[in-house]
């Protein structure tokens, strides 16, 4: 079963049959793929390699028409006029997307948006949920008991234990206010102990700079924070300070922005209200689906990058979810 499902893949990800075969079956609209980290030697945290990502940029680039963003309306009206359209985003604003996604896309004219938490842009640091994965990968704790969880201490045995832990405690914190959120995660890193240093991970405002023939930035929070766990006024503050500290440093305003975590429970209305009041006309989620003639453009339905370029585009050929 296993080699028939991939025969299968092929063939719909081949030139012939992405033509003559998917474009009866996928649904009509716009493809927009989701990325977050790309890989290069170090694989601590988690992301897609260099070579995948090439990968399908390459198979993007003969198969498919990437848009720019500012595409998106048109392309979704337009149903399935034309080869497939796809828009390449990037949540969060990691270096690597200036290190090692950018020449790729660059060698190939595809242009992306980069959705950006501007804090750890301008004082360095990492993502909250970085933070406690890397944490939790390093530490050299033989064993740790969650502050928030009763019983016995966790052993530690190897990688993969240290890397499920960090997954559950990430679980646990993303669903709590956020001042307790802060509060057990330090509670937490001190319980594994000071995480190993490690170099910057996110990008400089030069490095994003050098960018924009290509590239689209849009927001992402200051913080990146779960903006449903906020109070309406840090909320706001959070997604006016990056927009301002977009703008100043690109001189652009953005109108575009992308949920942190990004799944419903993670924005209310109160949140979409919020965007559309600081000029924000576009806005994903991390929901999965193709962007379609009904689709909500306060949330909009992404696609994962990550993973096997046959299995994705096998997914998009098949697909019927359109919003």
């Amino acid at each position: 079963m296993r080699f028939a499902k991939q025969a299968v893949k092929q063939v719909i990800a081949s030139s012939l049959g992405w033509k003559h075969v998917a474009s009866r079956l996928r649904p009509p609209g716009v493809i927009v793929l989701m990325y977050h980290r790309i890989l290069d030697g170090d694989r601590t945290l988690p992301g897609l390699s260099v070579e995948s990502f090439t990968a399908q940029m390459g198979w993007i680039r003969a198969n498919c028409d990437p848009i720019a963003i500012d595409a998106l309306p048109e392309r979704v009206r337009d149903g399935r006029q034309g080869r497939p359209a796809v828009l390449v985003t990037f949540d969060d604003g990691y270096r690597d997307y200036h290190d090692l996604a950018y020449p790729v896309l660059k060698r190939l004219g595809i242009p992306a948006v980069v959705f950006l938490a501007t804090s750890f842009m301008d004082e360095g640091g990492m993502l909250w949920t970085d933070e406690v994965q890397w944490a939790s990968v390093t530490t050299k704790r033989e064993s740790v008991r969650l502050p928030w969880e009763d019983g016995p201490e966790r052993p530690l045995p190897d990688r993969r234990a240290r890397e499920a832990l960090g997954e559950r405690a990430r679980s646990h914190l993303k669903k709590l206010p956020d001042a307790e959120r802060r509060a057990a995660m330090q509670e937490l890193v001190a319980a594994l102990g000071t995480p190993a240093e490690r170099p910057r991970q996110m990008l400089t405002w030069d490095e994003a700079r050098r960018t924009m023939d290509l590239t689209t930035f849009g927001g992402h929070s200051h913080t990146h924070p779960i903006l449903s766990r906020l109070d309406r006024g840090v909320a706001e503050s959070e997604i006016r300070t990056c927009r301002d500290r977009i703008a100043a440093e690109t001189g652009r305003v953005p109108v575009s922005f992308a949920y942190p975590n990004g799944r419903p429970e993670d924005y209310t209305p109160e949140t979409q209200e919020l965007l559309r009041g600081l000029g924000f006309t576009t806005v994903f989620s991390t929901s999965e689906g193709i962007a379609g003639s009904d689709t909500d453009w306060m949330a909009i339905k992404r696609l994962p990058g990550d993973g096997d370029v046959l299995g994705d585009f096998a997914w998009i050929a098949t697909s019927r979810s359109s919003a």
